[in-house]
């Protein structure tokens, strides 16, 4: 029988990574050079980014320290406002990354990767949102992707001259303007409709003293603000005796107040002064109650009556802007103005 030589069957090499070896994930993203800085545009997911991240505060560190205390209610607003699963954040957390982070870009895929060691990315803008993602990946199991801008090869010098720039170049949008489109977003609560409503009534209402004098979206020198407004009225609209009535009731009780004011004071410049105005409806629950009291109505000229003597403090001697000196003054004054004959007793 002839001797057959068979050849030993070749099994497939398999190269098995070792335990210790880890492969380093990428991350899609863009280059981009202005003047002499590079960054990159990349999103990381919350949990690749905020173990390695960290914040120089100046109270933590005196002497290379520039980061502002953390607020942690407001990354826990954040957290609670991304769980909801309706809201996005598309603004880009700023950061610097370290040297030992040896951030690397591949050209040909157009991905980011980095060393995942303590402290490779230093946070120039964002700290309480990068605290938001984080809160809501731990409570909600949310493991969202942050949109970032990395620089690389900055010294902390540059780090903080471009937080300095960061937070003194942006703007933030006006809150008048925030609140007056706030009935577009479909987001107002009943009180800041109710506030919006009285607002853009009085400014139209030919009768109103206010008319053509507030500022619905912004701050306008002579004019009253939605802000200022909104935090003048609110309290007022809470009191017992503005929930008792109807809306009509309500804003006419407003508006002779208002006008009661106008029709008294000497300086008509004062109503509209945004101190002058907080402070006067300080007084308008007393106001209110004494004209009723004493007329048995809350017209216009009852009211006059009432508030008569604080239409002649001089306010130019009051602290400029401080609304609470104002309205004391204005409270003491209507308390000295009541007076207690013998037959009333």
């Amino acid at each position: 029988m002839p001797l057959i030589l068979r050849r030993p069957i070749r099994r497939p090499l398999i190269l098995r990574p070792s335990a210790t070896t880890k492969s380093t994930p990428s991350y899609p993203a863009f280059p981009l050079t202005q003047n002499d800085h590079r960054f990159y545009f990349s999103t990381i997911p919350v949990g690749d980014l905020y173990p390695y991240c960290f914040v120089s505060r100046r109270d933590e560190d005196p002497e290379a320290g520039f980061q502002r205390t953390l607020n942690i209610s407001r990354a826990e607003d954040i957290a609670r406002y991304l769980a909801k699963g309706t809201g996005s954040i598309p603004t880009n957390i700023v950061l610097s990354a370290q040297e030992h982070a040896q951030l690397n870009y591949d050209s040909r895929a157009k991905t980011l990767s980095f060393n995942r060691v303590e402290k490779s990315f230093l946070v120039l803008d964002g700290q309480h949102r990068l605290l938001g993602y984080h809160l809501c990946k731990e409570n909600h199991k949310k493991d969202l992707r942050v949109p970032v801008s990395i620089y690389v090869g900055l010294s902390r010098s540059t780090e903080t001259s471009l937080f300095i720039d960061i937070n003194t170049t942006q703007r933030g949008v006006p809150a008048a303007l925030l609140l007056d489109i706030k009935q577009v977003a479909n987001i107002e609560n009943q009180m800041e409709q109710t506030l919006r409503q009285i607002f853009d009534r009085l400014n139209k209402d030919t009768r109103s003293p206010l008319v053509g004098k507030l500022s619905p979206s912004r701050s306008a020198s002579g004019k009253i603000s939605r802000v200022t407004f909104n935090r003048s009225l609110e309290p007022v609209l809470r009191l017992p005796l503005m929930l008792d009535v109807e809306d009509e009731a309500r804003y006419s009780l407003v508006r002779n107040y208002l006008g009661a004011l106008d029709a008294e004071l000497e300086n008509k410049k004062l109503l509209t002064r945004s101190s002058f105005f907080e402070a006067a409806f300080c007084v308008f629950d007393e106001a209110i109650r004494m004209a009723t009291t004493t007329s048995g109505n809350a017209k216009q000229g009852s009211i006059q009556s009432v508030i008569r003597p604080i239409a002649k403090i001089d306010y130019t001697t009051l602290s400029d802007g401080n609304a609470k000196n104002i309205s004391e003054a204005m409270k003491a004054t209507i308390q000295k103005s009541i007076s207690i004959t013998s037959d009333m007793v």
